[in-house]
């Protein structure tokens, strides 16, 4: 089965009244298309326009313009900046919508992001605020380790290079990260966990540190350290930001120790709209592990697809998209897996298939 055509996926993504599903997947599947297409410009800039034109397409609602501006952050594609900024600059736009494009900028991460996000750093709305001060002390980081000022990173032979860059260059993940991780570990002590999460936890510490603790779990993925993540999820009353960007890094994790606090999290009707829909996500990401794990998840999903606030009810019925047309397919070719090296071209890569990619599980791409 090949890929579609980029013409077949502008088509999808351009006309909101097609099913959300339907329009995550041409995202990503563009996504997909620009990241296998390296030596062609033409084409990559044909994606971006395409992407960031569907960012400013209101009517596509919420869910879908902030999963537009993710994918254009993860692409790093300086070509996205003016799209991402008449988004973030407009204050009568959706918080969820204009903490995404902040994140983005962040990704990019040229000298134009950093006056735009040095600006919004003092936005009235904290999500989008925090969003953009995590971003600005990110570029502070990176280059005090150009000037060597950084003395705990300079004792830390794995550090991160001074520029704004993949966490993969340190942790199993292929997310563009909004900060770095404390140190390149992926085993630790239980004492090391417990004290990583009570970092986490600390409210007197700046965002930027809290997440770098953050990622720094997220790498361990263990048992303990998601149960970390998922208990400061439920707990933490400091910044929903913060919540929220826990709840995608256990979705990332894929591990089934945070499932009981990934479905509190979602079932919060009183938890901020972002903190829902990402907890939404996770539990939709739980579909690789199968078994009572992932009924359990399926069952909450299908129980919230039609909450009241709309950005949760459509994570949910994504997230039950994703599971079922992957199953589908998987389904489907038992009997077809094409050869090793023609995956990339026979593949289809779904909403959930695409977040595997983006987060470095094991994906048939």
């Amino acid at each position: 089965m090949s890929l579609p055509s980029i013409e077949a996926l502008t088509e999808s993504l351009d006309h909101p009244s097609n099913g959300i599903g339907m329009r995550m997947r041409a995202a990503y599947y563009l996504r997909q298309a620009y990241e296998t297409n390296a030596h062609n410009d033409t084409l990559q800039q044909e994606i971006i326009y395409t992407l960031g034109d569907n960012l400013l397409k209101e009517s596509h609602g919420s869910l879908m313009r902030h999963e537009i501006a993710y994918v254009m952050g993860q692409l790093r594609d300086d070509a996205g900046f003016p799209f991402l900024q008449q988004v973030l600059s407009n204050e009568e736009d959706c918080i969820m919508v204009r903490h995404e494009c902040a994140e983005a900028l962040c990704a990019i991460g040229n000298l134009a992001s950093l006056v735009v996000l040095e600006k919004f750093s003092h936005d009235v709305h904290p999500e989008v605020s925090e969003t953009c001060r995590i971003a600005v002390d990110y570029v502070q980081w990176t280059q005090s380790q150009e000037q060597g000022t950084n003395v705990e990173d300079q004792n830390n032979v794995n550090q991160l290079p001074p520029v704004m860059a993949c966490a993969c260059m340190l942790s199993p993940y292929k997310s563009v990260d909004p900060a770095p991780a404390l140190r390149n570990i992926t085993q630790a002590a239980t004492k090391e966990v417990i004290e990583l999460g009570s970092l986490l936890r600390e409210k007197s510490h700046s965002l930027f540190e809290r997440y770098r603790a953050m990622f720094t779990l997220r790498n361990i993925n263990t048992a303990q350290s998601a149960m970390e993540l998922g208990n400061t999820l439920v707990t933490d009353q400091s910044s929903a930001l913060l919540r929220h960007e826990i709840a995608y890094v256990l979705g990332q994790m894929q591990n089934s120790a945070s499932i009981p606090m990934l479905i509190q999290s979602l079932a919060n009707t009183e938890e901020h709209i972002m903190v829902r829909h990402e907890s939404a996500e996770a539990l939709g990401a739980m579909c690789d592990l199968g078994g009572a794990s992932w009924e359990e998840c399926k069952n909450v999903l299908e129980r919230f697809q039609s909450d009241k606030v709309l950005a949760v009810a459509e994570s949910c019925l994504v997230a039950l998209d994703a599971a079922d047309y992957w199953e589908t397919f998987s389904s489907s070719n038992q009997d077809t897996e094409p050869p090793e090296e023609n995956k990339s071209d026979h593949v289809p890569v779904t909403f959930a298939a695409q977040k595997a990619l983006s987060v470095g599980q094991n994906s048939p791409v």
